[in-house]
């Protein structure tokens, strides 16, 4: 064999390492981002002592893998050294998600595509997008008083007048952060629904603070269709079906204080899986 062909075979090869071989600054971005450690309670810790508004620590919190020791020990810990409850609440909200939710833990999957999936939403239910995950929105129960009495949820829609909703404790647990301004004005939903249910069925509702307690009104033969106080507290969401009983519902910015996704059948019907049901959250700074 030529010389000079020895030589070309050389060099395309040698092309062909190079091409195929990341370079060095490609290489120490890979291995920092492979690197890059969850966030533990030394950060919220450390995020606290330098002032920073709750609102950034929660958000924080939301669009980050985390890795919180959640024991009585450390609760204590962070509270005594200055974290506050709404801090503390939405890292016990982190630990609870990524025990429940296997689906949150594969970064090669894109929200959009989990949120299609009924396998990967597990159970029916209501589940709101923080960063590159989603998070379950817990339920609470409904207690329904009408004219000032305790009625049972069989009999309250078949009270004359409104009804009042009432939900156990001053504030829900899930604490979410209202959006930048400069980001996107919605935040983003997905409904796992019962068959033969739907997104339309649920209703947004305001909930005012009372004491050790949350309310809202309704009216009876049907839940907020009526002109007064009942009307005060519904919002407007927008929703699109995206496969068989799930629904990608959003939500326009709304204003600090506590809300809840009214199941359908919460009043007055015979549909025992979701009567009373009311799936609760907070916004926050």
């Amino acid at each position: 064999m030529r010389f000079s062909q020895l030589c070309t075979k050389a060099v395309c090869a040698s092309l062909l390492f190079w091409i195929g071989t990341p370079s060095l600054s490609q290489q120490t971005t890979q291995a920092a981002h492979s690197n890059k450690a969850a966030l533990s309670n030394q950060d919220i810790l450390a995020m606290v002592k330098v002032q920073f508004p709750d609102a950034t620590i929660i958000k924080t919190i939301q669009v980050n893998e985390t890795d919180f020791d959640l024991s009585a020990g450390a609760l204590v810990t962070l509270k005594s050294s200055g974290v506050s409850q709404t801090v503390i609440e939405a890292m016990l909200a982190a630990g609870t998600n990524k025990k429940r939710d296997g689906f949150a833990q594969n970064t090669q999957m894109s929200v959009e595509s989990m949120g299609k999936s009924s396998d990967l939403l597990g159970e029916v239910g209501v589940y709101v997008v923080q960063g590159n995950k989603l998070t379950t929105v817990e339920p609470e129960i409904v207690n329904w008083r009408t004219g000032g009495v305790v009625k049972t949820l069989a009999t309250a829609g078949l009270d004359k007048g409104h009804v009042n909703g009432t939900v156990s404790g001053p504030t829900s647990r899930l604490s979410l952060a209202s959006p930048p301004q400069l980001m996107p004005d919605t935040t983003v939903f997905y409904f796992h629904c019962l068959e033969g249910t739907s997104a339309a069925e649920y209703q947004l509702l305001r909930l005012w603070g009372k004491g050790d307690r949350r309310e809202f009104r309704a009216v009876t033969g049907g839940i907020l269709h009526a002109s007064g106080g009942a009307k005060d507290n519904v919002v407007e969401f927008k929703y699109e079906k995206v496969s068989p009983r799930i629904y990608k519902v959003s939500v326009p910015r709304l204003n600090i204080g506590e809300y809840g996704f009214l199941a359908p059948g919460a009043v007055a019907t015979a549909n025992a899986a979701s009567q009373g049901k009311i799936y609760t959250f907070r916004i926050v700074e």
